[in-house]
């Protein structure tokens, strides 16, 4: 909107609601995806909402301009949610076609733990950046098979907090802490939690790292030659997943989805909160999105539900059987004192 407008700084350039529609119909032809286009409008939004409370000095607009252009964004905003919402369930339906099946996580877990020590054994004697590499596939996938959680809470696990649950550890169990990651805001640090078995692969790696290509100066536990954080886990997570023979290509996002999907069909709310807040994953946001999104067993079972409703004799008006707080509420007879 500031293209080929002069004095910029009086933000006079703002004051063009014709301008914002348009632009937020290119966005629609750009092919944006929709909640995309709903974050550039909330931020705009959020820039007018502070202009309006802390206006520069040098600022031109009115407070009328101001009420105006507030309430135009806001319009904006309201004319996406319809469509946030659909492409959001959209995305949720594509997730669960890729949905892996428990079996097959539980042969992950098994292939993977019988294959990393063999693979430190081979690291130990050769060297070999391949089976380096081999070793961080199939240590993701292990531990990403439990516990679901994202890519980069792997990628930003440190040295420091895998040596620091040797620390702590209580009654063979080994804490680890991953401070940095995506809903650390939310949730706090991102946990794995190890058994000794577990925990002894990891203290072997990092025995032997100091021979190891950038291993000297490293600071992640997955690292390479260069000292930032490793973006290609998911790739050797998917050369490990078909060395094992299992079916498809998922990634660290399918696995995510599956365990969350997983629990909520099997564990009772509570359990399965604990284990959404393990995993540092919010049900709350899917379930308000997603709630209708059911598989063919509980769609059939919800229809049992509705079948039900229309069985028997209709109840007349302030029917004994009814519920005693029903008809409380609606003035009828009173229990004794």
């Amino acid at each position: 909107m500031a293209v080929g407008q002069p004095d910029l700084a009086s933000l006079g350039f703002v004051n063009d609601t014709v301008r914002m529609r348009s632009w937020h119909n290119s966005l629609k032809h750009a092919k944006i995806a929709e909640p995309t286009i709903q974050m550039y409008l909330k931020n705009v939004a959020q820039f007018l909402a502070y202009v309006t409370e802390t206006p520069p000095p040098i600022c031109r607009l009115s407070c009328v301009v101001m009420v105006g252009l507030n309430r135009e964004m806001r319009s904006l905003i309201r004319s996406v949610r319809r469509r946030v919402v659909v492409h959001e369930v959209a995305v949720k339906q594509a997730k669960e076609g890729h949905l892996i099946a428990k079996a097959t996580l539980r042969q992950c877990v098994a292939s993977a733990k019988s294959a990393i020590p063999e693979i430190l054994a081979r690291l130990k004697v050769t060297g070999d950046r391949k089976a380096q590499w081999s070793f961080y596939g199939h240590l993701t996938a292990y531990l990403a098979c439990i516990y679901g959680h994202r890519g980069g809470v792997f990628q930003n696990m440190t040295i420091g907090e895998v040596e620091a649950a040797q620390q702590a550890a209580m009654d063979g169990c080994y804490v680890i802490n991953i401070s940095s990651h995506k809903t650390n805001q939310a949730f706090g640090a991102a946990q794995l939690a190890l058994g000794e078995e577990e925990y002894g692969w990891l203290a072997e790696f990092l025995a032997m790292r100091k021979e190891l290509v950038g291993g000297s100066n490293a600071h992640y536990f997955f690292f390479t030659s260069k000292p930032s954080s490793y973006k290609s886990l998911n790739q050797y997570f998917q050369e490990a997943w078909a060395g094992m023979d299992l079916p498809g290509t998922p990634n660290f996002t399918d696995l995510r989805t599956s365990i969350a999907t997983h629990a909520k069909n099997t564990h009772s709310p509570g359990d399965r909160h604990k284990v959404a807040r393990f995993m540092c994953h919010d049900p709350s946001t899917a379930d308000r999105f997603y709630a209708l999104n059911l598989d063919a067993k509980q769609a059939a079972e919800q229809r049992s539900l509705f079948e039900a409703d229309v069985e028997g004799e209709d109840a007349p008006p302030g029917d004994p059987e009814e519920p005693r707080h029903l008809l409380r509420a609606k003035g009828g007879p009173k229990e004794n004192p």
